[in-house]
Formats: C-alpha cells, sequence, structure tokens
C-alpha cells in the first residue's frame, strides 16, 4: 500500500467536526460521496430524536444548548469555498497525501452531531445555501446539495420549506433506514418513534425528492441481522420503491468503520454486505453500493 493508499483510508475513517476555528462548516474526504464532501453541522450540542448504538459522535447527555448562528454558517462556507477557489485546500497539510481526485468538491451537505431537520433555523440555513451553490458553482464546477437524515421530521411544514429550496438545483436527501422490523429499530436507532413513521416519512419524500436509502450492517453486541429481519427490511424498500421508482437515486449499505463510543458495535465482513445485495437486486430494479 503506497502513502496515497494509505492518506485515503486515514482520511475514510476520520471525520472530524472540527476545522481550523470554525464551528458550523466542516470538510470530510468521502466514500460515499466520491470526493470532498463540505459538511455543515447544525447540530454541535449532539442534539438528535435518534441515538443510534453505532453513533461516533457521543451522547446528547451533558451539552450545552448553542442557538444556529445563520450568518456563521453563511461566512464559514464562503471563507472555505473561497480557500478552495484559491488552491489553498489543496494544499493543505492535513489532506497533503490524498489523491487530489478524491479532494474535488462533490457536495454541500447537511451532516454532523444530531438531526439537522429539527433546528428551527434549518429553512433559512437551506435558503442560504442554495444561493451559495447558484454563486459558486459556476466557478468551482458543479456540486450538489445534499441532506442526511433519520427522516424523523422531514413531513413538518418547516422542514418541507426548506428542502424545496435546498434541492431545486438537482439535490438529494440521503436518509437512514437500518430495519426492517421495530424490534431491530429500537435496537439500532433507539428512538421513541417508530420505525413505521420513518417509513412512512420516507414514502411521502420520494415522490417529491432524489432519495438515497444508507443503511447501516453491524455486529451489535453480538448480534447481526437474521435473515428474517433482512426479508422485512427489503419489504420496506420495495414500498419505498413503488410510492415513486425514478426518485430512488441508490441504496448504500455500509458497516462500522469509525469506533462507536457504544462498546460491542463491530463491522460486518464485506461479504455479508454483498450477500444482502444480492437479496435486493433480485427482487428490485436499483443501484446498490456497499462501503
Amino acid at each position: 500500500m503506497n502513502e496515497q493508499e494509505k492518506a485515503l483510508i486515514k482520511a475514510w475513517s476520520s471525520h472530524p467536526r472540527e476545522w481550523e476555528n470554525n464551528t458550523w462548516v466542516y470538510p470530510v474526504i468521502s466514500r460515499r460521496a466520491g470526493g470532498l464532501s463540505l459538511g455543515v453541522n447544525l447540530n454541535p450540542d449532539h442534539h438528535c430524536s435518534f441515538s443510534c448504538a453505532y453513533c461516533q459522535s457521543g451522547p446528547q447527555e451533558g451539552h450545552k444548548r448553542i442557538p444556529v448562528d445563520i450568518d456563521a454558517v453563511e461566512r464559514e462556507l464562503r471563507d472555505f469555498l473561497d480557500t478552495y477557489e484559491s488552491g489553498d485546500f489543496f494544499r493543505c497539510k492535513a489532506y497533503e497525501n490524498v489523491p487530489e481526485q478524491n479532494k474535488l468538491l462533490k457536495d454541500i451537505c447537511l451532516s454532523g452531531d444530531g438531526e439537522s431537520t429539527i433546528v428551527k433555523e434549518f429553512p433559512e440555513v437551506c435558503r442560504r445555501m442554495r444561493e451559495i451553490q447558484k454563486e459558486y458553482a459556476p466557478k468551482l464546477g458543479d456540486f450538489k446539495l445534499r441532506l442526511i437524515t433519520n427522516a424523523s421530521h422531514i413531513e413538518a411544514e418547516a422542514v418541507q420549506q426548506g428542502l424545496s429550496q435546498l434541492l431545486e438545483g438537482n439535490g438529494e436527501i440521503w436518509a437512514k433506514l437500518d430495519a426492517g422490523t421495530e424490534e431491530w429499530f429500537k435496537k439500532m436507532n433507539r428512538s421513541p418513534l417508530h420505525l413505521e413513521k420513518i417509513t412512512d416519512n420516507l414514502a411521502s419524500a420520494i415522490k417529491r425528492y432524489p432519495l438515497c436509502i444508507q443503511t447501516m450492517l453491524c455486529n451489535l453486541q453480538g448480534e447481526i441481522p437474521s435473515d428474517a429481519e433482512i426479508e422485512r427490511y427489503i419489504e420496506k424498500l420495495s414500498a419505498i420503491y413503488t410510492a415513486n421508482p425514478a426518485n430512488l437515486v441508490e441504496i448504500q449499505l455500509y458497516t462500522v468503520i469509525r469506533d462507536p463510543l457504544l462498546k460491542g458495535v463491530e463491522a460486518l465482513p464485506k461479504e455479508f454486505l454483498e450477500s444482502v445485495k444480492t437479496k435486493i437486486t433480485s427482487v428490485l430494479p436499483v443501484k446498490v453500493r456497499c462501503f
């Protein structure tokens, strides 16, 4: 393995939310985005509607609530994009050995230490991100706007207002679906909400917006998804797909690559992910990628 390959694997394995003196904006070399993803973290206080067993961000308890400074979010986005445009980002020491093609900007993504859609400033942040995209894309090359979400609040009117602006320029929702049964959902996502609400929200969202589904497959303290669990999961996928087949961008199956805070959460072998992929594609004519 050469130095570039080592640097790329290290970058994929570490997604720190800290970048220079920023509070809200951070760069990530992303496997799934295929290059540089510029993250917007609206939840540095770790506020979330899920408490996933595999989360690397840590517990919500013990963090002071931080109101979103919308002007600071915009300023940090513009400052980073100016740094990127100047070429300085390509020379930064943190990613000096990462191949150049893996440092090309692919998206600006609402993703961080919690659930972006539960923040009241979400609609205005979306509006400003879209304005920034329209201004910078002609200079930097086309890049997407994305929302990574657990879909717990995606049906809310304020969230819909934000999404209508965020996604109007060929944007996408990347949404979590980690279970096919309520039992496994409670073990994995540890939310007071119910799986049916999440799947209903996803089926509604795909009618309006391009949707990618992200599914974590892992060994959860000695337990792995059973054949029956995978069958129910594929049934949920089928219901979402049927709502609007044209808007299902892809399904991303992934496993643990960074250390979760909960002990006993471990990666599954690639063969397991590939077997789930085979089961999905035998039922649905969809793109599935494994990570």
